[in-house]
């Protein structure tokens, strides 16, 4: 059998670790080198393998905290994928025109909300027109096919935003979890919202109860998602200008496309 490349080797590591469920595998430091067939861990040597990793988009850290190619053999070296680079997220102020009046402002910060489908009509559905979504594009109570173990069951998103009347997954803008004005936003609720996002693949997903706005970038699986932002409704005049330069429909179009791009060049590396 012929002995594998170091580019092999690192290849079936990417995969083996895209493989697991939290993206991340462990190895200590002997079976490590051991896979690469490195007896002594010369400077040199250790920069090359450092290369061919990054290359093929994994990070190596070392659980001690040593220096990586100077940890003991019975050390954990761990193994992630490399962060995705960020898109650009504009900062500039948006267009007057893009900026609801005073008097909304004003509304949708004092309005009280009493029960989920309140917080769903007289806050979500207003702000998703104002953030460009048009009718065509908002699915309410869109059913997402769901496995608990090996069985399947369907349960509903409270908002799907699509590029649209497309409801492929290809066209998957924004997922938009509500809430009950008096519940605070758990982590039950955001791993809720996520694992619609994991279904629909859409650029970014929002949890709020109608006080609370928390709104997350979507990575594909491939990484963790980032939390953008967290704020309370009596700052939405004050952060509007983020809130839609993240999921306005311009900036999640904008978003999903750059997802596709770097998720096929990931794929393209790994092969």
């Amino acid at each position: 059998m012929a002995k594998k490349s170091h580019s092999d080797v690192a290849l079936e590591m990417y995969q083996s670790v895209m493989q697991t469920k939290d993206k991340q595998k462990r190895l200590k430091s002997s079976t490590f080198w051991g896979l690469f067939d490195v007896k002594a861990r010369k400077a040199t040597v250790v920069e090359k393998i450092t290369a061919i990793l990054d290359n093929q988009r994994l990070k190596i850290s070392v659980k001690s905290g040593a220096t990586f190619g100077e940890e003991g053999a019975v050390d954990w070296i761990i193994l992630t994928p490399t962060l995705l680079p960020k898109p650009e997220v504009s900062s500039e102020t948006i267009s007057p025109s893009k900026w609801p009046l005073l008097d909304w402002f004003e509304m949708m910060e004092t309005r009280v909300f009493e029960t989920e489908r309140e917080v769903e009509a007289y806050f979500i559905a207003p702000l998703l027109e104002k953030l460009g979504y048009d009718y065509d594009d908002i699915a309410i109570g869109y059913p997402v096919p769901m496995f608990k173990g090996t069985q399947r069951t369907v349960t509903e998103a409270d908002f799907a935003l699509f590029n649209g009347t497309s409801r492929a997954k290809g066209n998957a803008l924004l997922v938009v979890e509500a809430k009950k004005s008096e519940k605070g936003i758990s982590d039950d609720h955001v791993r809720q919202a996520k694992s619609y996002a994991s279904e629909l693949l859409p650029a970014c997903y929002l949890i709020s109860n109608g006080q609370q706005i928390i709104v997350f970038h979507f990575n594909g699986m491939l990484i963790p998602d980032e939390r953008v932002m967290d704020f309370d409704r009596s700052q939405l005049r004050d952060k509007w200008n983020d809130l839609y330069n993240h999921i306005s429909k311009e900036a999640t179009i904008q978003r999903k496309s750059w997802m596709k791009k770097q998720i096929s060049e990931i794929k393209d590396g790994g092969k």
